[in-house]
């Protein structure tokens, strides 16, 4: 699916889930039951803001698409903004809203220092093989030359005939 259906389908899994939210809240509902919720929002909130993030990389010439997910972007961000208000006010629990930054923080952070490892891995790698390609090619560049100046010394040897012998 390219990043643009998958961002609309992203933004339309997570309106789905923020008026699921709200309709349990409204009718009393433990969040315990709707903690699932959550979770689809925010994971459905991240592709968006990939999404997002990618079109400002790439330049993407289509200005109405690109306007939809940066769009959708922004009202997700206040969409969460309307959820952390309801966790606080609608069932009092500031400290769950603290902890859910803290934890998220700390999984981002895991993720990009795993992401730079897997990219310095890589990056040793790739310089591994060049070093194994230099030196590859500097042993066969060597043997050739030894290889043409015995065929040279062997050559004289033969032009020479006997001349060497005494």
């Amino acid at each position: 699916m390219d990043p643009i259906s998958a961002a609309a389908a992203a933004f339309a899994a997570a309106q789905t889930a923020v008026a699921t939210i709200k309709k349990a809240q409204a009718l009393g509902k433990d969040i315990s039951s709707i903690i699932s919720e959550f979770g689809k929002f925010f994971d459905a909130k991240d592709v968006v803001q990939k999404a997002a993030n990618d079109l400002g990389k790439k330049g993407q010439s289509d200005t109405s698409k690109a306007l939809e997910i940066v769009m959708h972007a922004e009202q997700l961000r206040q969409s969460e903004e309307e959820l952390k208000h309801l966790l606080i006010y609608g069932y009092g629990q500031s400290g769950l809203w603290e902890q859910l930054l803290l934890e998220r923080s700390k999984i981002r952070q895991a993720k990009e220092r795993e992401a730079r490892e897997l990219e310095r891995k890589r990056k040793k790698v790739a310089k591994q093989r060049v070093d194994w390609a230099i030196g590859i090619a500097t042993m066969l560049a060597v043997g050739v030359a030894f290889a043409s100046i015995l065929v040279m010394v062997v050559s004289v040897i033969n032009s020479r005939g006997n001349a060497w012998i005494g």
